[in-house]
This record gives structure tokens, C-alpha cells and sequence, in this order.
């Protein structure tokens, strides 16, 4: 059984270019998920979303995961609500531990180089693709410094 912290470490290991998501069933049913070939997760991914976005983990866990097997669409309300975000991954396994929910879903986190290349093409990131820690102070990046 592996903790929080070394899903996240097995993520970045084996993620290292590659979509690789976790899914966690409770305590000795933890999966790791890889796309081995891009091309095939092509047709199950929005065409209306720019090919940088594509690439991103948590586009290609809503797309594969989320839409295609689960039935879920999570762009929509209705489909929100079967999804939680936790940022704690212990958080999550135990929430599923408890019977709350049924598997947690873990990924890479975007990188910060995704985030500048969308960001200066103008592309709105999806939701919770760009959970960082800690939080920058609003004041820092809002507010002007100086006489």
C-alpha cells in the first residue's frame, strides 16, 4: 500500500514525459495508469481545445478517465458533482478509505512552462490545473510598490 507521498514520488518517476495518472480503490488497491501511446487518446480528447492543452494530465484524466469511461462530464454542472478536488493526496485516500468515495484519481501537476505558454497564448487553464503552494501573496502581484 503506498501513502500520499509516495504516489506523488511514483507519479513523477514514471510520469516523466509521459500521462501517467494514479487510481486509488482503498488500503492494497492502488493502480498506476499509463497512456503508452499518445495517438490512441487523440480522438477522445476535445478538438476544440488547443494542442497545448491537450498535453496537459489533467485534461487527459477528464478526457480518458473522466468522460470516456466513466460517463462524466465534468465541463458540465451536472457531472460536478460526483467529483471533489483535494489538493492533499492523504486527504483523498481517506475519503475513499471511509466509503465517502469510491477510487481517488492522483496526477502530475502542471508545469510551470505549461502554464506560461498558455497563459501567453490567452487559453483559460482548466480548473484546478494550476493549484500551486504556497500562495503567492495577493499583494505582491496586485498591488503597486513604491512612492
Amino acid at each position: 500500500t503506498l501513502n500520499g507521498t509516495e504516489v506523488k514520488s511514483r507519479l513523477k518517476d514514471l510520469g516523466n514525459g509521459q500521462i501517467t495518472f494514479c487510481a486509488y480503490m482503498g488500503k492494497n488497491h492502488t493502480f498506476i495508469l499509463k497512456v503508452k501511446d499518445p495517438k490512441n487518446v487523440l480522438p477522445l480528447l476535445d478538438q476544440n481545445e488547443p494542442e497545448d492543452m491537450q498535453v496537459l494530465d489533467v485534461v487527459q484524466l477528464h478526457a480518458i478517465l473522466f468522460r470516456h469511461i466513466l460517463k462524466i462530464d465534468t465541463r458540465e454542472k451536472a457531472g460536478q458533482q460526483y467529483v471533489s478536488y483535494k489538493v492533499n493526496s492523504e486527504e483523498g485516500m481517506g475519503m475513499v478509505d471511509s466509503g465517502e468515495y469510491d477510487v481517488a484519481f492522483f496526477m502530475n501537476p502542471t508545469l510551470i512552462d505549461q502554464v506560461r505558454r498558455l497563459a501567453e497564448k490567452g487559453i483559460r487553464l482548466p480548473q484546478k490545473a494550476t493549484f500551486f503552494y504556497p500562495k503567492l501573496l495577493s499583494g505582491l502581484v496586485i498591488n503597486k510598490f513604491g512612492p
